[in-house]
């Protein structure tokens, strides 16, 4: 079940990316209160994760994305690394990889960003899913508890 209202969005649309080369992009999460990235690559050689990947926040627009600030536990580097917050996996040159990142926006700053570095070519995108969506007083819907029939049904809410 997808709770609340939500927003399917691609970030990152990239059709082929060359080796050490940063693809980014950001969202704005103004009005919603949690967020799924879903960053997807497909890589040409197995055993070739990429080489960084980071999410990031602002409470302004960036005018380069190196200006926000990163979340350290959300930051991925090589197994060697000692300060990143996750390890990238191991990529698979079969298959699509994804890593996908769950995360609360209560207390987040309102743009969240993500750089995905591959160590070889590949294609690579990003999509967002935010999710619980403030409504207003039109759009709440609730299960409306008060009918005694058996079969579930929904009316609109009008004191939200």
């Amino acid at each position: 079940m997808v709770p609340g209202n939500y927003k399917i969005l691609t970030i990152v649309s990239q059709s082929a990316t060359a080796a050490e080369t940063t693809v980014s992009g950001y969202v704005d999460t103004l009005g919603y209160d949690y967020l799924c990235l879903n960053c997807n690559h497909v890589v040409s050689a197995a055993a070739s994760p990429l080489t960084s990947l980071r999410v990031r926040e602002d409470d302004t627009v960036p005018t380069a994305f190196t200006d926000m600030s990163a979340i350290v536990r959300l930051c991925g580097a090589a197994a060697t690394s000692t300060s990143a917050g996750f390890v990238i996996p191991t990529a698979n040159s079969v298959v699509n990889n994804v890593e996908q990142f769950n995360i609360d926006l209560r207390g987040r700053k309102r743009y969240i960003g993500v750089d995905l570095v591959p160590t070889v070519s590949g294609i690579v995108n990003v999509n967002a899913l935010l999710l619980r969506g403030h409504v207003g007083k039109d759009q709440a819907v609730s299960v409306d508890v008060t009918l005694t029939t058996t079969v579930a049904q929904l009316r609109l809410n009008e004191s939200c």
